[in-house]
């Protein structure tokens, strides 16, 4: 019995299959009919479940970023726009006797809503991956290079995965939203109807002696629109039971409509309206209001200023019309035209303004205080001798790896994944072993008892070590050039310093001047008279959002990179690794181009500053060979796998780091380099599974390693809060005090290091003078939308500013909160103050207000230091507000261009 009803069933189905396909031969007018009478629901139905679904993730996204109250009061409204949208589609998606009309329908959803789930499954698997949404108004910025193709392609697995489920479940729901939406709009559409009707007289007595074509009748529209929504059989073969189960007479259509569910919808949907007109009118209510189609083009609202501290005013006078700019400084030893990275001193240009200290509000300095007492015995001795200097900027390395200590966050971390939360010994053994060379370069007790003789048994290789020090930046290039120029970057998106007025020279800038001064020649064995070269190395390319442009202007003119690597004509070619990421190779492939760059420098008597980014560390963390260890435990799957790959490139850096040092001890220059090592940026992955700093305000990827290591000095720890702009003037201040630059060098140095903000690390710092905190500014990943500060007198606190309206106000208190698991987190600064007074108290609002009003200022002279000036658009109240740049040079950059092309010649 069962057989022989599968065998009708599969006939009846063969059967219709054959009809269909000779309808599609016979006319492509009924094959558009079929293929229209399914996509219709299909493809509405996609565009219903995408839009909803990218809202849900929105909400769900910054579900803490309004009180409660407000949440659930205004909630409803912010699907708004999606509403109105989908009641748009579901009109066009209707079944219509016009075949012209449905085709302009399938024109439209088709296209709408495969985007939106595209859109929508990008949206989701980069959440899942990164903890932040995708900034829509940011892909006009993408770069495409190979490499931002590249970074792209990682999370293209993601992608497909989403993409799939989300086509894959439209298809067992398009049937029940096609009806459920059809059977509102209907209900939505009575009133129209019924006033129609009752027109329909009042027309024909006053037209109805004119000659013309009658208006159709209503019944006609309402029975076509019904027919659509009831679907005498839907895909799934069930009348619309929202509406009605009975025969699809007009009569019993209409009495489908009862009173009770037109009072129901209708009333409904009313309140929403009403809801949504009396809603009051704020950045953040738009923002989650705005639906996943209109997000590439309308950006976040804009407002006068960048920081908007307008809800929390005090007396700030003294920051109101304040400038840190001046004239330059007159010396004598500066040439007519100056020098590249120095163009403001050119004197053919009268008036041009230079940040100086003295000017600037926020401003401590440091430079009259004495050395620590430490360091004092080896500069007064001359035991320190500083001939070359490497600076290591370590790609994603966070504080707390550098070194791996017991019992520490990442300790735990990897803890929590064994059984009963015990590391094995084994691996212990082998996590103790995972950063060692960090270990010796800091001096940092890591809380293990190593009994071999690595690193000749020496507890400490020797230098400063900071604890507590924040990157100027979290996106990569960003970070270089505030720790390279002793400068906080500038204050917008994505590589932009390049091109504008980088406001203080480049420790490569002032090599190059100190090899100007009169008394330099390589005709000597005094290495103080030595000129120095800058060369910069990295295994990875160079060509990611313009750092091929960067670099010349940093002051670099011998690189070497990927693309170095990979030319025939390369002395070491060919490259003996294969790519490790997207990016390139590992680190070690420079073993050689540092021996030779050693080597001549020596044999030419020249002075080596070798700048090398590392690349290992960088996402997905991969490993020469695919050679892993296993650190985590049995749940090795996941956020767990991504940490336990990014231990291990953090354990092979540091045995490049090793590596680097046996080659300084190969080449005889070991005692005489002075080796800086600062992590670009941190990483949150152990914390919340970011595998990126990307709009992540977490701690962890502000956090990083800042040392300065040399044999001859000894262990010294600062623990109060640095900040990488820190470097440049500390490396000056070593040269000076060591006595390892010519007489005129140190002269020359002595005015240029004068000009830096930052404090310098070989001296005390100064947390707190006069009132006056040390405010330290992070640029976050990507410049344009986010800002942190903290200040050094109170450095528990962390507040990270929106620039943009459509992003929140962040506090965390890490003394309470150290892996800030509690944000609190605002679209109104004014909420984000009563919370605070709430739980801290006025002490802690008064700190919030100080830091709101300093950051505001500070930023609009961040853009008058970099000579950035934004577009500028009118709003309807006739005030400017401030927008992106183009990616064009503004007018005010033609003589800020002056030292890329002078580097470049």
């Amino acid at each position: 019995m069962v057989t022989m009803k599968l065998a009708n069933n599969l006939h009846s189905l063969r059967h219709r299959w054959v009809s269909v396909f000779r309808k599609c031969r016979s006319s492509p007018g009924e094959t558009f009919d079929l293929f229209w009478d399914f996509a219709r629901r299909y493809f509405f139905s996609l565009a219903f479940v995408s839009l909803f679904g990218a809202k849900l993730l929105h909400l769900f996204a910054h579900l803490n970023s309004l009180p409660p109250s407000k949440f659930l009061l205004w909630g409803v409204t912010f699907f708004f726009q999606d509403v109105m949208i989908l009641l748009l589609f579901r009109t066009l998606a209707q079944r219509v006797p016009w075949r012209s009309v449905a085709a302009l329908g399938a024109v439209i959803i088709i296209p709408f809503s495969l985007m939106m789930s595209g859109m929508m499954a990008a949206n989701t698997s980069f959440y899942v991956v990164t903890g932040a949404e995708i900034h829509w108004r940011q892909a006009k910025s993408f770069h495409h290079d190979a490499a931002a193709i590249r970074t792209l392609l990682t999370g293209l697995a993601g992608f497909l995965v989403v993409e799939v489920i989300i086509l894959a479940a439209n298809w067992f729901v398009a049937g029940f939203i096609h009806r459920m939406t059809g059977g509102i709009l209907h209900v939505l559409a009575w009133p129209v109807q019924v006033l129609a009707e009752r027109l329909q007289p009042c027309l024909y007595r006053l037209y109805g002696s004119v000659r013309r074509q009658p208006l159709p009748d209503p019944e006609i529209y309402e029975q076509i629109a019904v027919d659509d929504y009831l679907d005498d059989k839907s895909d799934d073969g069930e009348s619309d039971q929202l509406l009605s189960a009975g025969s699809p007479t007009s009569t019993d259509r209409r009495r489908t409509d009862t009173p009770m569910r037109r009072f129901v919808i209708l009333g409904l949907f009313g309140l929403f309206l009403v809801l949504r007109f009396f809603r009051p009118w704020a950045p953040a209510y738009m923002f989650l209001s705005s639906a996943l189609p209109l997000t590439p083009f309308f950006e976040g609202g804009h407002r006068k200023s960048p920081v908007d501290t307008a809800a929390l005013p005090g007396d700030y006078g003294w920051l109101q019309g304040r400038s840190s700019l001046h004239p330059t400084p007159n010396w004598d030893w500066m040439p007519q035209k100056g020098l590249p990275g120095f163009s403001d001193w050119d004197k053919t240009n009268r008036f041009a303004l230079h940040y100086t200290p003295e000017m600037d509000p926020l401003h401590i300095s440091n430079r009259e205080l004495p050395v620590l007492d430490p360091i004092r015995p080896v500069l007064e001795d001359g035991s320190l001798k500083i001939k070359h200097v490497i600076m290591l900027k370590l790609e994603s390395t966070r504080g707390d790896v550098f070194p791996l200590t017991k019992d520490s966050f990442m300790w735990n971390r990897i803890a929590e994944t064994h059984k009963d939360k015990q590391i094995p010994a084994a691996i212990q053994d082998r996590l103790s072993n995972l950063t060692r060379t960090a270990e010796w370069l800091t001096g940092f007790d890591a809380g293990f008892q190593h009994t071999d003789s690595l690193h000749a048994n020496q507890k400490a290789y020797g230098g400063i070590s900071a604890r507590n020090a924040f990157t100027t930046g979290t996106y990569t290039l960003k970070s270089l050039v505030g720790s390279l120029c002793g400068v906080t970057p500038l204050v917008t998106d994505f590589n932009r310093e390049y091109k504008h007025h980088i406001y203080q020279p480049c420790m490569a800038h002032v090599l190059n001047a100190l090899s100007q001064q009169h008394d330099i020649t390589n005709r000597t064995d005094d290495f103080t008279a030595w000129p120095w070269r800058s060369v910069w190395m990295q295994s990875v390319t160079e060509t990611y959002d313009n750092q091929d442009k960067l670099t010349p202007v940093l002051g670099y003119h011998d690189k070497v990179t990927k693309e170095t690597l990979e030319d025939s004509s390369s002395k070491h070619y060919p490259v003996q690794s294969e790519e490790i990421n997207y990016y390139g190779y590992p680190d070690t492939e420079l073993r050689e181009y540092i021996r030779d760059a050693i080597d001549d420098a020596e044999s030419g008597h020249t002075r080596l500053f070798l700048t090398h980014l590392t690349g290992t560390t960088h996402h997905p963390w991969g490993m020469p060979n695919d050679k892993f260890e296993e650190f985590l435990g049995s749940s090795w799957t996941g956020h767990n796998n991504d940490v336990n790959r990014y231990l291990n490139t953090v354990g092979f850096v540091d045995k490049w780091l090793a590596e680097i040092i046996d080659i300084l001890e190969e080449k005889g220059v070991r005692n005489e380099t002075l080796i800086v090592m600062a992590g670009d940026h941190g990483l949150s992955l152990p914390n919340d599974g970011g595998v990126t700093p990307y709009d992540n305000p977490h701690v962890g990827s502000f956090h990083v390693p800042i040392v300065l290591a040399h044999p001859k000095l000894p262990p010294v720890e600062i623990t109060t809060p640095v900040v990488s702009e820190q470097i440049v003037p500390t490396i000056l201040d070593l040269l000076i005090e060591s006595r390892s630059l010519s007489e005129g060098s140190s002269r020359a140095a002595r005015d240029i290091f004068s000009l830096y903000e930052g404090q310098s690390m070989i001296r005390p710092l100064i947390q707190e003078q006069d009132g006056k905190q040390d405010w330290q500014f992070t640029v976050m990943n990507t410049g344009g939308s986010w800002l942190a500060v903290r200040s050094a007198a109170r450095p528990a606190f962390r507040l990270v500013i929106p620039l943009v309206d459509d992003l929140e106000w962040r506090f965390t208190d890490l003394e309470h909160d150290p892996i800030e698991l509690k944000p609190i987190k605002h679209f109104s600064l004014l909420d984000m103050a009563n919370e605070l007074d709430r739980k801290y108290g006025e002490d802690v609002v008064n700190w919030l207000r100080d830091a709101a009003h300093v950051t505001e200022w500070w930023v609009l002279d961040n853009w008058r230091r970099y000579r950035y000036v934004p577009q500028v658009k009118i709003s309807k109240d006739g005030k400017g507000s401030t927008i992106k740049d183009s990616d064009s040079k503004d007018s005010n950059d033609s003589k800020d261009s002056k030292d890329s092309k002078d580097s470049k010649r």
